[in-house]
């Protein structure tokens, strides 16, 4: 296999767990340059002789993702050997030296080499819920005094009495026809007195009903929302405000 006619710059890089690791940003010496990240992309230098199969659009290596990130490759090797196809010293695995072509890749130096990516940045805000819940608003006490007064009513009464009148004599009497008496003569006399007796009647009855009323209350709360800043510094800015 011709190694310097099929690692192209562009070509996306796979760890041998099938985990996508980068994308070839250039090649150079006994490494190629896999830049990992959009937003804030980094380099890795990986060594040629960590690769098992190449194409013109993959890469796949003998290591996985996370060897491949996690072994010192992300620092430049002491010599570089771009362009005069050097051997690249200070790798931890320097054994095969594979010489590669670069003059086929200078012509691509202006060309995009990145990758499409997308970075999700969540943003949240605080939302107010609003539950109701049973509460004691207070209470009402009834009670019932009994109180005295006085009061008058008119009862219709009967009594008797004796009316004494004089009436003129209806004929003369003679001298052997009148008599003269002593006594007393007693005239019983009635009359109705009052007897008052109570009774207790019911004069109504209170009803007390306890009703459901529905109202509105407003609620106010402080609540947080994050709000994203973007900076871009590039020459030529894209940017879409949300």
């Amino acid at each position: 296999m011709d190694i310097e006619q099929v690692l192209m710059p562009g070509a996306k890089v796979y760890g041998a767990d099938g985990e996508e690791v980068g994308t070839i940003a250039n090649v150079g010496g006994s490494y190629i340059v896999v830049e990992k990240g959009f937003f804030f992309p980094k380099d890795y230098y990986i060594p040629v002789s960590a690769i098992t199969t190449s194409n013109e659009n993959a890469v796949h290596l003998s290591v996985t993702k996370d060897e491949a990130l996690n072994q010192g490759w992300d620092q430049e090797p002491v010599d570089q050997g771009w362009n005069e196809g050097q051997v690249a010293q200070g790798w931890n695995d320097t054994s095969v030296e594979t010489p590669v072509a670069t003059s086929q890749y200078n012509e691509q130096a202006n060309q995009s080499a990145y990758a499409d990516e997308t970075l999700r940045v969540p943003v949240y805000e605080e939302q107010l819920n609003a539950t109701t819940r049973q509460a004691q608003a207070g209470e009402v006490t009834i009670s019932k005094q009994v109180v005295e007064n006085q009061e008058t009513i008119e009862v219709p009464v009967t009594e008797e009495r004796v009316r004494v009148e004089w009436k003129a004599p209806s004929g003369e009497v003679d001298e052997h026809g009148a008599v003269f008496e002593e006594g007393v003569i007693e005239i019983p006399v009635s009359r109705e007195e009052v007897d008052v007796t109570k009774r207790t009647v019911q004069t109504g009855e209170l009803e007390f009903t306890k009703e459901r009323e529905q109202r509105t209350q407003k609620v106010t709360d402080s609540v947080r929302r994050e709000i994203v800043d973007v900076d871009d510094t590039t020459d030529e800015a894209i940017r879409t405000d949300r």
